[in-house]
């Protein structure tokens, strides 16, 4: 594309851009000096610990022919002089990648639990419905949502596979970042908000700020509002866009167990291999969403019947008759933990609970204590360990959560998440119930800025086995 279609009339260069450069073809867009490539627009962005200003004569040096910047360099090479580098490279990335979003049916899903089952049940329900689908969130990617250039990228490449219904987590930080730009949804779901993620946003009214950037004329046709959070019904009173409001007290729940549930919606049995209201609550956003859209009862009917699981949500690991049940779950939050604990109590017969976290390093810690205290009211046994620590001391990771339970005598503590796991389990008996939250599928975790291969499931599954 020619630098003077891809710029538009968002020309703010302080340095005078001849014809001959509005001509010059601009082949990719990059934001990081280690992968820039001939030809390629590169944008300086600013981070948390680096400016990308600063890198900008190592990217022309790999072949970058233009640089989008906040404040003229003293380089020979063509500048584009903005405010705000990261929310134009959303919209200068839309542009060069044609808005790939428009050649599709588009669903946006927003909150803080919830997404990642609320996109693949979309998903399913779509396949019934006929239509080629595809997911873009925690799954599929490094970042929930990708960066700007990446996402529309990935959104092109996708139209050019046929696919014709694309489910996308929308997380935060993207909505500050800009990383969707201008993308028009046709539908949006807001699932819930709940203490995460302060240590970016600074305040739970910035947060929600964050996400209610969804919910505006830029983004969605229809948003589809769970009313049973309280932040749910603001945004129904707050947003100047068409809306729909949905909640459990909308439908009649049949049965549940810790592996599935079944529930009346609109006059048609829903049956759901997944357990607990909070995933009722996503299925019945997804199937509001989906009936929104034109799909029909039939279709959803059938394609929330097909999940069977979403990795590390609420994942059950299958087990001898003197097992005890064993519940891997991505819930690392306060709100989360209190969801699924409450589940596995009211579907367990009031079973022993052993429950197993910790939080995440360099991340939110207000929410530390706050999960200790959760862990010990829906708990009878709590096991503190690691989850991804990063750079901070695993030990004082654990105090933080202690510091929010009040009997710390009989709390196992062991920085070592394996041999945690191997002890919750051992320890349990046949009829007692092990959660471990917190990393649900991830395969890796990350000590004093290591990266070592590991998965909660696998090491359930040894610890089962050496059990015996």
């Amino acid at each position: 594309m020619k630098l003077g279609e891809l710029i538009g009339s968002d020309n703010n260069s302080v340095i005078e851009l001849s014809e001959d450069t509005k001509d010059l073809q601009v082949l990719g867009l990059s934001y990081d000096s280690r992968t820039t490539t001939t030809g390629d627009m590169f944008f300086c962005l600013k981070g948390e610990s680096h400016d990308g200003h600063d890198f900008a004569a190592r990217a022309v040096k790999k072949g970058a022919t233009v640089l989008v910047v906040d404040r003229e360099l003293d380089l020979d090479t063509p500048q584009i002089v903005v405010d705000d580098t990261r929310a134009t490279m959303g919209d200068y990335a839309e542009t060069f990648y044609h808005s790939p979003s428009n050649e599709l049916i588009t669903v946006a899903v927003t909150g803080t639990n919830g997404n990642t089952t609320t996109i693949n049940l979309l998903s399913e329900i779509a396949k019934a419905a006929g239509e080629k689908p595809e997911t873009i969130g925690t799954l599929t990617g490094s970042l929930t949502t990708p960066e700007a250039p990446d996402l529309q990228r990935k959104i092109r490449e996708l139209v050019g596979q046929g696919t014709s219904f694309l489910a996308m987590e929308v997380s935060s930080h993207a909505l500050s970042q800009n990383r969707i730009s201008n993308m028009l949804f046709d539908i949006t779901i807001f699932t819930n908000l709940s203490l995460d993620h302060l240590d970016y946003h600074g305040s739970m009214e910035s947060y929600y700020r964050a996400k209610s950037k969804l919910f505006t004329a830029n983004h969605s046709k229809l948003a589809i509002l769970n009313n049973q959070n309280s932040y749910g019904r603001r945004l129904s009173r707050e947003i100047p866009i068409p809306k729909l409001d949905f909640s459990l007290e909308d439908i009649e729940i049949l049965d549940q167990s810790l592996r599935n549930s079944s529930w009346l919606w609109e006059g048609e049995i829903i049956d759901l291999n997944l357990a607990g209201k909070f995933n009722i609550e996503n299925a019945l956003g997804a199937a509001i969403a989906a009936n929104a859209l034109g799909f029909s009862k039939q279709a959803i009917k059938t394609g929330l019947s097909k999940i069977n699981g979403i990795p590390g949500r609420f994942e059950s690991i299958a087990k001898k008759d003197n097992q005890p049940d064993v519940i891997v779950d991505y819930s690392h939050t306060p709100d989360g933990l209190q969801k699924v604990l409450t589940t596995i109590k009211e579907l367990s017969n009031e079973a022993i609970v052993h429950v197993l976290f910790g939080c995440g390093g360099d991340r939110d810690k207000s929410k530390r204590s706050e999960m200790g205290r959760i862990s010990e009211e829906y708990s009878s046994h709590i096991y503190l360990t690691s989850d991804n620590p990063r750079s901070e001391n695993q030990m004082n990771i654990i105090n933080d959560i202690l510091a929010g339970i009040r009997d710390k005598s009989s709390v196992y503590v062991n920085p070592d998440r394996r041999e945690a796991i191997h002890q919750a389990i051992k320890s349990a008996n046949a009829q007692d119930v092990v959660l471990i939250a917190g990393k649900g599928c991830e395969a890796y975790q990350e000590v004093e800025g290591t990266f070592s291969s590991f998965q909660d499931i696998e090491v359930a599954k040894e610890a089962l086995e050496a059990r015996g």
